[in-house]
């Protein structure tokens, strides 16, 4: 609509030569397939390198304290999450306990009916649950580059749950936040998922 606005200001006479040339630049504009030399640029530059770090067998992570990836291999990447394992003492297991903890969990929630409201039993109860997954972030400013541990708790049984009491405990008790040493006698039982058959606890 601009476009014809500024045409009909212009010269009879040249204003045809106009409409033509304003179509074509407008077809040019809206046509999907035109994308320019800077983003074609892009596109291969990202296409070469998924294809280079999945020929060398190679994997994306996010660096420690900082906005930095890392591209490392996945062999190297292995051996650094397993010699943390190793070093903290943290041992596998062999039969997955996540259905009996979710039992535990369920039962716990049925009997807390003074806190908790009934109507809010199935809502606090996680369906599907899963081993947290463990991650690692690599410490570039140290020395052999090791790991920190990044655990993902969403599709843990008693995520909603310890969602839900931890909002109870901040209305009623004026808490300030804590971080929990790593040491083994201070943190509880954790199950972790490496692998879809490697669980661990520690």
């Amino acid at each position: 609509m601009e476009t014809e606005k500024a045409i009909k200001l212009l010269d009879g006479r040249i204003q045809n030569a106009f409409c033509i040339m304003a179509t074509k630049k407008l077809r040019q504009i809206y046509n999907p397939n035109n994308v320019n030399t800077t983003h074609r640029r892009q596109l291969y530059i990202l296409k070469c390198l998924n294809y280079k770090i999945t020929t060398e067998n190679a994997t994306i992570t996010p660096a420690d304290e900082s906005k930095t990836i890392v591209v490392i291999y996945n062999d190297e990447y292995s051996n650094k999450v397993h010699t943390f394992l190793s070093e903290n003492n943290i041992d596998t297991i062999l039969k997955n306990p996540i259905s009996k903890d979710q039992k535990h969990i369920q039962n716990s929630i049925y009997q807390c009916d003074l806190i908790i409201h009934k109507k809010q039993n199935k809502h606090l109860i996680q369906k599907n649950p899963s081993p947290p997954i463990l991650k690692a972030l690599l410490k570039l400013h140290k020395p052999d580059i090791p790991i920190r541990p990044v655990i993902h708790y969403r599709k843990a049984p008693s995520y909603k749950i310890a969602k839900k009491l931890n909002d109870i405990l901040k209305r009623c008790l004026s808490l300030a936040n804590h971080i929990l040493p790593l040491p083994q006698q201070t943190l509880p039982t954790i199950w972790l998922n490496l692998r879809s058959t490697t669980i661990i606890d520690y």
